[in-house]
């Protein structure tokens, strides 16, 4: 994959978290549930483990990190850092 295919499905993919990062939910059985750009309704499992996967078509085409994995990427890190800041006021 080359580099700038990878620099435009994170700016996809920071796209959108910013549009629709508030319907980035977990998953009961893991991973996260990620909205589709493209259709409506529609949303992928993430998951974060190893080097991640997504069940869309464009990650099981290249096996590679898609925009959905990305935006799931930046919600776990935003969660993190709130959890951390938490932390710190109860604390």
């Amino acid at each position: 994959m080359s580099e700038s295919s990878v620099a435009r499905r994170a700016r996809r993919g920071l796209a959108l978290w910013h549009d629709r990062g508030a319907e980035i939910r977990p998953m009961p059985a893991g991973g996260l549930s990620v909205p589709s750009c493209s259709q409506p309704g529609r949303s992928y499992r993430v998951s974060l483990a190893g080097e991640g996967r997504c069940g869309c078509a464009d990650w099981r085409r290249r096996r590679q990190p898609c925009k959905h994995l990305f935006a799931a990427l930046i919600w776990a890190a935003k969660q993190r850092r709130a959890l951390v800041l938490a932390g710190r006021r109860a604390a």
